[in-house]
């Protein structure tokens, strides 16, 4: 039976451009979550907006959130040897 694998980690958020546009990206404090390593998240806001919009959108979330969290299938010993005898 599949059960889900649940990883959290603290964050901030920094504002980054986007293919020409304002952004905002997640930074994980720590290199904790397996499923996101090497990977890049964020925000793409609207055209048109200002660094000014982006940095009230900024200090709300960087002092309202305060982690991550991913849940992930995580396969027991039996599925394992499920898949193994399905082969």
């Amino acid at each position: 039976m599949a059960t889900n694998k649940i990883e959290k980690a603290s964050v901030s958020f920094v504002i980054g451009r986007q293919g020409g546009g304002i952004g905002i990206e997640v930074r994980p404090n720590h290199d904790t979550i397996s499923a996101l390593r090497g990977v890049q998240v964020g925000f793409e806001l609207l055209n048109g907006f200002t660094q000014e919009q982006a940095r009230k959108i900024l200090d709300v979330l960087n002092e309202n959130v305060i982690g991550l969290v991913v849940t992930t299938p995580s396969e027991t010993k039996d599925d394992d040897k499920t898949q193994a005898a399905s082969v």
